[in-house]
């Protein structure tokens, strides 16, 4: 595609909207809907923050999700958007994490929109989150440097981890990433453990212990350690699996509303029941 522009490093790539497929039918009554209204003003105000997911196949872009976001950017009049890529399949199948936003990305969308001149305020209105958040959001990566920067790029992670590696030299930074990369954990708790087990001159600010930690006490927190990275694993496991019914269950509740006879019923005798459905079928996102 020769009008493919690419950003952030292959994660983020603009694409025209007229050649994304979308993988779910958007209901024609959707401009109606209370939650699409809110999308469509926040975009009106500062654009789009957090871009939507695609997936590709030979060439194919295939919306995953944000088909709220791109549909309002239609209504708009926009003709492209910056889009989150997909590295496999995977996506698909919600057995991860990735199709949230990574927090570099974040930063960067929500940096861009007010070098746009968008206020913090008028952000925290759009995304209908604190104020307070978008000014942590925009201070993320102070104190990081660009390499650990790099290797956090496409990480959807607790952010008390970057509190905990801000404490620490840029060359303590990459160590402490090497060692979550290779145990595939992220959490702020193993980051907390990699800081308390740094030497002074690994940390910005020393810690002054009143006393060395004793043999038993390193060997309480390696075993935590170890049992924090089970727990995160089979919570991942849980995690696919759980999302995966969901995803099956949204899609049966979408092709039942389709059917105007069952939709009418539903609607006139389990008005409860209906608008409970209503909001998993018009759901933009699992996550």
């Amino acid at each position: 595609m020769s009008n493919l522009k690419v950003a952030f490093k292959n994660q983020i790539i603009e694409l025209p909207i007229s050649q994304i497929q979308y993988s779910k039918k958007i209901l024609e009554t959707i401009n109606l809907n209370s939650k699409f209204k809110v999308i469509l003003e926040s975009i009106k105000s500062v654009g789009i923050i957090e871009p939507p997911m695609v997936y590709e196949n030979e060439g194919i872009y295939t919306l995953v999700d944000g088909h709220l976001r791109v549909e309002a950017l239609k209504i708009l009049g926009e003709t492209t958007v910056q889009c989150l890529l997909a590295k496999d399949d995977e996506t698909f199948t919600y057995n991860k994490h990735i199709n949230r936003m990574a927090n570099v990305q974040e930063h960067r969308m929500i940096m861009k929109a007010i070098e746009k001149g968008a206020s913090a305020e008028k952000i925290a209105k759009a995304l209908n989150i604190e104020v307070s958040s978008i000014i942590r959001k925009k201070s993320l990566l102070d104190g990081i440097c660009p390499a650990a920067i790099e290797l956090l790029k496409d990480k959807v992670i607790n952010k008390q981890v970057f509190d905990y590696l801000k404490r620490m030299t840029p060359e303590r930074q990459i160590e402490a990433l090497s060692y979550m990369a290779s145990s595939s954990d992220y959490s702020a708790k193993f980051a907390r453990a990699i800081w308390l087990g740094s030497s002074d001159n690994q940390l910005i600010n020393p810690i002054r212990k009143a006393r060395q930690t004793s043999t038993e006490e390193t060997s309480k927190l390696e075993n935590e350690v170890s049992r924090l990275q089970k727990e995160y694993h089979l919570m991942e496991d849980d995690y696919g699996k759980n999302v995966g019914d969901l995803t099956v269950i949204k899609a049966y509740l979408h092709q039942l509303f389709q059917n105007a006879e069952i939709n009418k019923f539903i609607k006139e005798n389990e008005t409860d029941i209906y608008q409970r459905f209503e909001r998993i079928v018009e759901m933009d996102s699992l996550l």
